[in-house]
């Protein structure tokens, strides 16, 4: 049985309506697609991100800090939501394959990723996190809290905090040792919890790590033949937003390279994604497709998606 690395963001899972860090209804929909994969024959291995999430808990780590002693750090609040969602997943994936009469033994695992103290994204922070906001309440809470806010995607004005590029997964063979026993295993929640060695000790660092960048690398170092990085369109596209918009299905890592050097996927989400991409199928990578999460089985079926390959195939 194939491994497939499927990589959900953690805005399909998010409840936009409430505010909740979870809708009971997309995580059944995540999971109903999981398992659809499961029954195609592969063996998933469940990363998943926490931009909305942690950003909630941050939020209300600061709002509550007069009441503790300690701050309740933003490494902690990356923990916090690996085990929130991971819970979810676990236990919405268990109910949906018992009811196929499949007993699947499943294991959510908090996750350490080592990072660079030095890492020069510790001096410019750029990953979205928490609800989006107008530019008035960006303004505000800048005024009032110090909070670096910038743009993301044209959606709006998000929270931004250092964002580290990951260096090794700390429970690779932890992870590679339950995949051997046919678990399927949900991991790296978030892009990990950031840590640094000092003095031979992980130390928790306040940051998160991009998912997709920390799904790429997990790939590579258990060498995992499939990677699906989910995000809400089928397919990358050139000039997106405008009537000259092309969809891409096909390409190799030269194109996908040529493409970003063009500017066409920016420096934001997709840009992140097409970049991991690049650097898995670099590194050996099998197969690698960006598409959105209720085209995962067609993606693996060569029927959507953009997959990025080493070389054009004639």
């Amino acid at each position: 049985m194939e491994s497939v690395l499927i990589a959900i963001g953690g805005n399909a899972l998010y409840d936009k309506k409430t505010g909740n860090n979870l809708s009971p209804a997309m995580v059944t929909e995540v999971c109903s697609r999981i398992v659809e994969v499961y029954l195609q024959g592969y063996l998933p291995v469940i990363t998943f991100g926490n931009g909305p999430q942690v950003g909630n808990l941050l939020d209300m780590a600061e709002t509550s800090a007069r009441l503790f002693e300690t701050p309740v750090t933003l490494d902690v609040c990356v923990s916090w939501t690996q085990g929130e969602i991971g819970y979810w997943l676990s236990r919405e994936l268990t109910r949906q394959l018992l009811a196929r009469g499949i007993n699947k033994p499943i294991m959510a695992l908090n996750t350490l990723v080592e990072v660079n103290p030095d890492d020069p994204a510790f001096q410019k922070p750029s990953k979205p996190v928490g609800k989006f906001i107008s530019a008035e309440e960006a303004q505000q809470l800048y005024e009032e809290r110090g909070w670096i806010i910038g743009p993301d995607a044209n959606r709006g004005y998000r929270r931004l905090v250092p964002s580290p590029r990951p260096l090794r997964i700390v429970e690779a063979e932890a992870i590679q040792a339950l995949i051997d026993n046919h678990f399927m295993v949900l991991c790296c929640g978030g892009g990990g919890i950031p840590v640094y060695l000092k003095d031979g000790v992980f130390q928790g660092i306040e940051a998160v790590i991009d998912k997709d960048f920390t799904s790429c690398l997990l790939a590579k170092t258990l060498q995992i033949e499939n990677l699906i990085i989910c995000t809400e369109v089928e397919n990358v596209c050139l000039n997106f937003g405008t009537p000259q918009q092309q969809a891409l299905r096909r390409i190799s890592v030269a194109e996908a390279e040529g493409y970003m050097e063009e500017g066409h996927f920016g420096a934001g989400s997709m840009g992140l994604k097409v970049a991991a991409m690049i650097d898995y199928v670099r590194h050996g990578g099998k197969r690698a497709f960006i598409t959105s999460l209720d085209k995962v089985v067609d993606a693996l079926a060569g029927q959507a998606g953009t997959e990025i390959h080493e070389t054009v195939s004639v």
